[in-house]
């Protein structure tokens, strides 16, 4: 961490040396837009927590999940990948019972449209979570098919 600080100061004291101050400024502006915000825990738990879950960005916190998972993705250590897989399961699971909390059971349902296909493939952690929420909020009464209104009865 401590070589990317040093690496984007000789960046910006190289801009600021030719005059670049417009790429030092367009600069500055991609920092703050960073994904991965650097990796800095107390940011990312904010991003998630104060920001992506409270305001029902689930495409937002979908995809900085599958971020982590692509850069974590090629280690070696199956650990590390094993516990992120875990945290991505709790943190998709708080954003259902917090939209639900939060009377927002349309947030619900389109979270498991968007993203019911790829979680039924993901294995039986996630089956009674559909038959629970999916199911009772169905305008059929039965439990949907995800990504479209076709029923079924399990």
């Amino acid at each position: 961490m401590e070589n990317m600080q040093y690496a984007e100061e000789l960046v910006r004291e190289f801009l600021v040396f030719r005059g670049f101050t417009n790429t030092l400024q367009a600069l500055d502006n991609e920092l703050s837009t960073d994904i991965g915000k650097g990796f800095h825990v107390d940011k990312l738990l904010d991003l998630i927590f104060a920001i992506y879950i409270p305001r029902f960005q689930v495409d937002k916190l979908v995809g900085l999940l599958n971020f982590f998972k692509h850069c974590f993705s090629n280690l070696s250590e199956n650990v590390l990948v094993d516990t992120l897989l875990k945290l991505e399961g709790y943190i998709l699971r708080y954003y259902i019972v917090y939209a639900i909390q939060s009377g927002r059971k349309d947030m619900v349902l389109e979270f498991f449209g968007i993203n019911g296909n790829e979680l039924v493939q993901k294995g039986h952690d996630w089956t009674p979570w559909f038959g629970r929420f999916v199911g009772s909020f169905c305008p059929c009464g039965r439990v949907c098919c995800f990504g479209f209104w076709v029923c079924f009865i399990f």
